[in-house]
């Protein structure tokens, strides 16, 4: 297959993943747009997969600087896409879709035409809120499904459930957020965390504010408890400050996934994974996000958030922990049960099938599934 991944940022590791399990056996374009605040990881994406830059793009704040950089790719963009026959064009959001569409339209009535398949792994705001524009994004998104995207792809059978099966009914992929075997390349020399301090981490995106300080304000200064950071992201400078403040909070910059994750999860102790789930957007209690199936890998235990998805696959499996970080002493009390049950939470980890965090017979499927 000739396949065009279409982004409206560098790809994350869940993209990269998927672009170079792809490209093993089929010709892969990406073309996307260049943001600030994600980590690029370039080096880690094959190198026969040809790529498109378009540059960088405002953040949402500015809408109208926004939509003229949009205007201005869409000369390049008909150039990739005339550049060859693509079979499947793989987007992930409506930015881009109404892009992809605007920049092949001249296109659209000759024989050959690529199933557009769109991916989402976060539900965005407009999904939940009533508010006039809110709804007619949604009925601008009912449109777009149901006239030109032919298959969605899902990161939680949450989103699918709650969302889509509404309204879309053609063919749904879920594809979550696992590993792939292939990907991982242990460092004997790497040794695991042992004894001293507890070392809780954040690990990825820093886009939760209230939820980071409650963890700083509670442990800060501590004598038996060190907090790390690992990532970039919106709220990179609450982190930086808290850093610069206390000696047993340290900020250790973004990473890359691919060659760094072993490294970050042998030396710590817990992940602190907690969502503020009282907000309108409902996204946090649907999501599995990728850290999950990282630390069942890694046998890290979580602490997460209570009423969410996540928190019934975490606490099923044993895992670890969930909480409302809101309320009185959660945060210690989850500390204190993760310190008293260690040895059951590693029993458990040890007892997980492989599939329950390796993704190798789900992509084989994902092939299959855009070839079909």
């Amino acid at each position: 297959m000739n396949i065009l991944f279409f982004i409206s940022h560098q790809p994350n590791p869940r993209f990269v993943k998927q672009i170079n399990f792809l490209a093993r056996k089929h010709n892969v374009s990406l073309v996307y747009f260049h943001r600030t605040t994600l980590a690029t990881l370039d080096d880690s994406i094959e190198k026969n997969v040809i790529r498109y830059n378009l540059g960088g793009v405002p953040n949402a704040s500015q809408p109208f600087k926004r939509i003229w950089v949009y205007i201005k790719a869409i000369k390049e963009i008909r150039k990739v896409i005339a550049s060859s026959k693509f079979d499947v064009a793989l987007v992930n959001n409506i930015d881009v879709i109404i892009l992809f569409l605007m920049a092949s339209f001249k296109f659209g009535k000759k024989k050959h035409k690529p199933k557009l398949t769109i991916e989402i792994s976060d539900l965005r705001e407009f999904v939940f809120n009533d508010s006039f524009v809110s709804k007619r994004m949604r009925s601008l998104e009912n449109y777009l499904y149901k006239k030109h995207i032919d298959k969605l792809i899902v990161t939680s059978k949450k989103y699918y459930s709650y969302h889509f099966e509404k309204f879309f009914k053609k063919g749904v992929f879920i594809l979550e957020n696992k590993m792939l075997s292939v990907e991982q390349k242990n460092d004997p020399a790497i040794q695991k965390k042992q004894g001293g301090k507890t070392v809780i981490g954040i690990v990825g995106l820093l886009l939760r504010k209230d939820e980071y300080v409650k963890l700083f304000e509670t442990y800060k200064d501590h004598p038996e408890v060190d907090i790390h950071i690992h990532g970039k992201g919106h709220y990179q400078h609450v982190v930086e400050e808290y850093a610069a403040k206390h000696n047993n909070i340290t900020y250790f910059g973004p990473y890359n996934t691919f060659t760094d994750a072993q490294r970050i999860y042998n030396s710590i102790d817990i992940i602190y994974l907690v969502y503020d789930i009282d907000q309108v957007s409902l996204n946090n209690r649907l999501a599995l996000p990728n850290k999950l199936y990282e630390c069942m890998y890694y046998k890290v235990p979580l602490i997460c958030s209570k009423e969410t998805y996540l928190e019934e696959i975490v606490m099923d499996l044993g895992i670890g922990i969930s909480v409302n970080y809101k309320e009185p002493n959660a945060l210690e009390d989850a500390l204190s049960y993760l310190s008293s049950n260690s040895d059951r939470l590693q029993n458990n980890f040890s007892s997980l099938p492989q599939n329950t965090y390796f993704g190798d017979q789900d992509y084989e499927e994902l092939e299959s599934f855009l070839a079909n």
